[in-house]
């Protein structure tokens, strides 16, 4: 049979347009496929994330919904606390009454730890106890756990066994008081917030202040025990110093009295300045010793008239002055008289006794020198002498006085540590009772009026982000764990093979029986399903160099996946083109086609390769303009030896002869050898797979299985496509007149 039905003109007209677009769209993708492909497996691509939470949002909503529902309920049974808050200022150091030093320790300035030692002093199991002792808060009897606690004491016994009933321990007040009990400095300051929760808002201010008065009076307490324990202490000491420095006294003055020793200090003090003052005379002595020396050699070797002293001397110096004027005298009277003359004589008379003065007195003065020279060496034999004597006595009176300076330091030094701890304990004794503290309460804890905790709404917020984490944590943990085929990329990467048609899922409104969804195409030509068909239609007439496969074959991996659907929209495509179409049952095991053109089953392909029919015989009309069928037939016990004849090649060539395509809806791959002998036959298999239904293992066998027998896979076929999941999408809604060109964007995008 052959097509005799011609195409209408405007038919041929969209026809042409659509392969021209295409033809475009082809050229540009062949230009693609030579570039070299990048890897991303490091590229995080966040679109993808985001439609991955868009299609599992419901998971996000339903775990954030039940973790704020959980909140909730917790939230209310909760006992709601109360907190009251005193304000306490810390100084290093009291301020100073007395210029004593105390007898704590003084912080410095730059102590870090001090501060860090007072915040653990208000959280001591110590003042928590006085606390609780002055309060009376032992006596008070313990609130029963709420709802919630108990729900979880039931829980911990679970999980680390409940106690025996003899092992029950008396209940921790102090940790409990603690727990309830917060300090919180206050930065860059000397303030301290103590803060108190209690499910009783009275007693929560109570023990805040009480807390707070009592930390003051520890404080002063410790200081009063310690000035108190200084002064016990030095009183001990007192009375052992005084008894030493007694029997060190009494040694000095036995001693003293043995040895007669009156005032030692003071006799050895005159003897070391005299023997200062005799080296001192003694070196002048023996610079005029020197000197008288000197003057001495000089007289031994100088002439009498040419000596120092002489020529110095006034009395020389005038006697000849006196001469000088008489020999004057004498040389004029000459020039009158003669020597013999009396004046003349008696003149050379005085003359001669001036000569003779002189000469006596410098016997005088080289007399006088040497006198002096010999007193001098006198003189400083003699405190040499005297300086030995002295040095000898000092030395006698130390070897004396050295168990004298060992009696007298200790002495002194019983004296001088007797005089300091008196004059300490006395400080100690006026410090004592000075009451001036460095903790000062600034605001008491007045009753709070609104509660604490839970704060519901912090709670609600925080259980609907952590909701909301835990929710896409979950996502994405069955994202991972979902194997099955979500979008047309997962396909083709998975397949190796391009994705030559996506379909669209229908919801109920658009098929409420699904009885029409077979012959949308053909019932409803401007539906979003038909579009999806027509550009598959497109895909394939492009797929191959002699345009689509004559003989096409679609099969799945398993079953119920829409390939029965795909194949009687495929050939009702085909046919609508003016190409006569022959749609052929393969599935012989769970024949469907009849059921879906409302047709007998009583003569189909089962009586064929059985031979008791002829090809005429089993070929239908269905309604459809150039569209035949072929049913199953009856139901044969041995499906897979009647396709594995020559009669499904026979029946094959010949129906591609008389028929411009042919459809084989064969059956599900695994566990079938079926498909595998209708692809044998057929020019090109296609494998359909149906999104979030199709598990990727269970393709990837079945296109080994295909591959295994070489069959021809020209592509995929992407079914039931949710398009508010997916991550991309048609549109909101589908008319005929984009029909055309959303088949084209159809096809460039399968063939891609």
């Amino acid at each position: 049979m052959s097509n005799t039905q011609p195409v209408a003109p405007d038919q041929q007209l969209a026809l042409a347009d659509v392969q021209r677009q295409l033809a475009r769209y082809e050229e540009a993708f062949n230009k693609l496929q030579q570039q070299p492909e990048v890897p991303d497996d490091d590229f995080i691509d966040l679109r993808e994330l985001w439609h991955m939470l868009v299609r599992r949002r419901w998971t996000i909503v339903i775990t954030a919904g039940v973790i704020l529902v959980a909140t909730m309920i917790a939230t209310a049974m909760m006992t709601p606390i109360f907190r009251a808050t005193t304000v306490v200022q810390i100084e290093r150091e009291p301020g100073k009454v007395l210029e004593f030093q105390d007898v704590t320790a003084e912080e410095s300035a730059s102590s870090r730890d001090f501060y860090q030692t007072q915040y653990e002093l208000l959280q001591s199991r110590t003042l928590a106890r006085r606390v609780i002792d002055q309060l009376g808060l032992q006596d008070v009897p313990q609130e029963e756990p709420g709802a919630l606690a108990g729900v979880i004491a039931g829980l911990k016994g679970f999980l680390f066994g409940r106690e025996e009933p003899g092992e029950e321990l008396p209940p921790d007040l102090e940790k409990v008081f603690l727990d309830n009990l917060t300090v919180q400095p206050v930065s860059n300051s000397r303030l301290v917030r103590l803060h108190y929760d209690s499910p009783d808002r009275e007693q929560a201010a109570l023990i805040a202040n009480t807390i707070a008065g009592a930390y003051v009076d520890m404080n002063l307490e410790r200081r009063f025990e310690a000035s108190t324990y200084a002064k016990s202490f030095l009183e001990d000491r007192i009375k052992q110093v005084r008894a030493d420095l007694e029997d060190s006294e009494q040694a000095l003055v036995a001693y003293t009295q043995s040895r007669g020793i009156i005032n030692q200090e003071d006799k050895q003090a005159i003897l070391m300045e005299k023997l200062k003052e005799m080296n001192r005379a003694l070196v002048a002595t023996e610079s005029e010793r020197i000197a008288a020396e000197s003057q001495y050699q000089e007289m031994l070797t100088a002439s009498p008239a040419g000596l120092a002293d002489a020529l110095n001397s006034q009395v020389v110096q005038s006697l000849k002055d006196r001469r000088t004027a008489l020999q004057a005298q004498y040389q004029e009277q000459l020039k009158i008289f003669k020597p013999d003359y009396p004046k003349m004589q008696q003149l050379q008379q005085q003359i001669d006794q001036i000569e003779a003065e002189m000469a006596q007195e410098i016997d005088n003065i080289r007399e006088g020198i040497r006198i002096r020279y010999q007193a001098k060496l006198r003189e400083e034999a003699k405190l040499a002498e005297s300086i030995g004597v002295t040095r000898q006595e000092i030395l006698q009176l130390n070897e004396r006085s050295t168990d004298f300076q060992t009696l007298k330091r200790e002495v002194d030094t019983n004296r001088e540590l007797y005089d300091g701890l008196l004059q300490r304990m006395k400080e100690v004794g006026v410090a004592a009772g000075v009451s001036n503290n460095n903790i000062s309460v600034v605001d008491p804890a007045e009753i709070p009026r609104n509660k604490h905790k839970p704060k519901t709404l912090l709670n609600l917020v925080l259980a609907l982000v952590l909701g909301s984490f835990a929710g896409a944590a979950l996502a994405f943990l069955f994202e991972m764990l979902d194997d099955t085929v979500k979008n047309s990329a997962d396909l083709e990467k998975l397949a190796s093979k391009p994705v030559l048609g996506v379909i669209p899922l229908l919801s109920a409104r658009d098929d409420p029986g699904g009885e029409r969804l077979a012959l949308q195409s053909f019932l409803e030509p401007t539906s979003g399903l038909s579009e999806a068909y027509r550009s598959m239609r497109t895909a394939l007439m492009f797929a191959t160099s002699e345009g689509a496969p004559r003989i096409m074959h679609f099969t799945s991996a398993g079953p119920g996946e829409g390939k029965t659907t795909t194949a009687v929209n495929m050939a009702i495509n085909l046919a609508q083109t003016g190409s006569t179409v022959l749609l052929l049952d393969g599935d012989l095991r769970n024949p469907s086609l009849h059921k879906v053109f409302s047709r007998p089953n009583d003569n189909g392909l089962t009586n064929y390769l059985s031979g008791d029919a002829e090809p005429a015989r089993i070929t239908q009309r269905v309604g459809i303009d150039n569209l035949f069928l072929v049913t199953a037939g009856p139901q044969a016990p041995n499906p897979a030896e009647l396709l594995h004849g020559a009669r499904m090649l026979d029946l094959a060539a010949l129906a591609a002869k008389r028929f411009d395509y042919v459809v084989i809806d064969g059956p599900p791959l695994l566990g079938l050898a079926d498909a595998l002998l209708l692809a044998d036959v057929s020019k090109a298999t296609l494998l359909v797979a149906a999104a979030g239904q199709a598990r990727n293992g269970a393709v990837e066998a079945a296109l080994k299985r295909l591959q295994h027998t070489r069959a021809n896979v020209l592509g995929t076929v992407l079914t039931k496509l949710d398009l508010n999941k997916a991550s991309y999408g048609y549109g909101g809604s589908y008319d005929y007149a984009y029909s055309y060109n959303y088949g084209a964007e159809g096809a460039s995008r399968a063939t891609g």
